[in-house]
């Protein structure tokens, strides 16, 4: 008797989302070039070849803006962006100092958020879970979204066989796919997974609630000494999946539910309760829904990691006294209106904030072979400093996926079929290019969804000795599985708020060809 063992299953297809106005060119370089080549032809034109002393300088210019790349970008993107970044510097918009955490305006307010940068128009809302229990609904007053989140614990794959792995990640695609569906007021799921150093405070609260009054004191002292420094060396895995809501898509539920942020806050409730299945069947266990004070810890211990063993502390030692029946001396987590930084500095490559310094980097192209599905696990590998993954989903409606993958197909067609007929060699990229373009269009008639999408790293430290070693880490680990990231220079700012914290922000909106 002889049995057979199903092939691992591998997974490619890809690709880098470019806006293409004319020949793989934005409109924006389309133009320069246009003008780059009328500026050459010019002098000739008006049969005046010293012109081409003014002309042809211009020209070159034109066509090294256009063309030339440098670490990933063109010369016209890193113009823009220096001489965004300089505007905002000279008029301190760059440095951000909150308040003393937005300060009430009269004796009778409540404190408001004062959040820096793109995060400003965030304001967190309470709603009811249904349950009884609140949750955190954070409105984004501009975009008008709203979005839940929750925190997640999930097995993992590291440790599985290749079939229970391949069940998970069919598991994730059929969550994703659920939301691929005309009119879904669901429009962005975010996964944010980071890794903190471990406090202990847990342990060291059941440590001195459980120690016996005869115990020896030195072997209490022993103890002690022991949880205080041990869990310094380890780190524990923070896992948060964040469902952001297009009020403009609901807006009949939402009429009907009252209006308002609260009929939107009862309509997004009301998504994440059908959504329950699909994210249990994706192996994803919800610990729960973050309520207000849950999510502005979270925000806060991103911001001030030094807060985290402090914080810590006091939900261990609350939740020590609801089991002994006592009265809470304070509630855990942090007030809404502290969850940002007290001081932030955006410079041209990092971003300080309450004493720890960040670097984010983006995901400028994933492995270009086929992988298994632990190519991630490079960039989740454990470390000493602090790291945050954050993948950023937007599921497409069957239309728009329609639309999207025959335009692509037809431009790659297109490029195929004429060099075919101007007698040139056509490229293996843009063969594979094809492929993908074919095999895309096929899964879609068959009934597959179609998502964009993109992730963002950042390590955060607070000796700023350790900043480089860290980037250094992250780089390494991410060549080890074939990922290339790119350093979001003179953004960082905005690099931190999309890549550490769990706001349902970061993907950006499609642009037009």
């Amino acid at each position: 008797m002889s049995t057979e063992t199903a092939p691992t299953r591998t997974y490619f297809g890809w690709q880098q989302e470019k806006v293409a106005f004319l020949f793989g060119l934005s409109l924006q370089r389309a133009a320069m070039l246009g003008v780059g080549i009328l500026a050459l032809i010019w002098p000739f034109a008006i049969s005046y070849i010293r012109a081409g002393l003014v002309t042809w300088p211009l020209s070159f210019v034109l066509f090294l803006l256009a063309f030339v790349r440098i670490a990933g970008r063109t010369v016209d993107e890193w113009a823009v962006a220096a001489v965004s970044y300089e505007l905002l510097r000279f008029r301190g918009q760059n440095r951000f100092l909150s308040g003393a955490f937005a300060p009430r305006t009269s004796e009778t307010d409540e404190p408001k958020m004062d959040l820096p940068g793109i995060l400003a128009p965030l304001a967190i809302l309470e709603a009811d879970g249904g349950s009884g229990a609140p949750i955190a609904v954070i409105h984004h007053q501009l975009d008008r979204t709203y979005t839940a989140v929750a925190r997640v614990r999930f097995p993992g794959i590291g440790l599985a066989d290749s079939s229970r792995r391949d069940q998970r990640v069919a598991s994730w695609g059929s969550l994703l796919k659920a939301q691929c569906t005309e009119g879904n007021p669901i429009i962005r799921i975010q996964a944010l997974q980071r890794i903190v150093p471990e406090s202990g405070a847990a342990l060291q609260r059941w440590h001195s609630d459980h120690v016996a009054t005869e115990a020896p004191a030195v072997a209490v002292d022993v103890t002690k000494s022991l949880l205080s420094t041990a869990t310094l060396a380890t780190s524990q895995r923070e896992a948060y999946l964040a469902i952001t809501m297009a009020a403009a898509r609901a807006a009949g539920p939402i009429k009907a539910a009252g209006g308002g942020d609260g009929g939107a806050a009862a309509v997004l409730v009301r998504n994440l309760r059908a959504m329950t299945s699909s994210i249990a069947s994706a192996d994803l266990q919800v610990e729960s829904w973050l309520n207000p004070r849950e999510l502005a810890e979270v925000m806060r211990t991103a911001f001030d990691p030094d807060s985290s063993r402090m914080l810590a502390e006091r939900r261990a030692a609350a939740n020590a006294a609801v089991l002994r029946g006592d009265e809470v001396p304070f509630e855990a987590g942090v007030d809404p209106a502290a969850a940002g930084p007290s001081a932030a500095h955006s410079w041209r490559g990092r971003y300080e904030h309450d004493g720890a310094l960040s670097v984010t980097y983006s995901v400028h192209s994933w492995p270009k072979n086929k992988v298994y599905s632990t190519a991630l696990a490079p960039l989740l590998g454990e470390g000493k400093y602090r790291r945050a993954l954050n993948i950023h989903y937007e599921p497409r409606s069957p239309r728009a996926a329609e639309r999207e993958i025959m335009q692509e197909r037809t431009a790659r067609e297109v490029a195929v079929s004429m060099r075919h007929k101007t007698g040139q060699i056509i490229p293996e990229h843009e063969k594979q290019a094809l492929r993908r373009a074919e095999a895309q269009d096929q899964e879609r008639a068959a009934g597959h969804g179609t998502v964009r999408y993109t992730a963002y790293c950042t390590v955060t430290v607070t000796n700023p000795a350790d900043l480089e070693d860290a980037c250094s880490e992250l780089l390494a680990d991410a060549n080890r599985g074939g990922i290339e990231l790119l350093r979001m220079w003179l953004t960082q700012d905005i690099g931190f708020a999309v890549g550490a914290l769990p706001v349902g922000m970061g993907l950006p909106k499609k642009r037009a060809a």
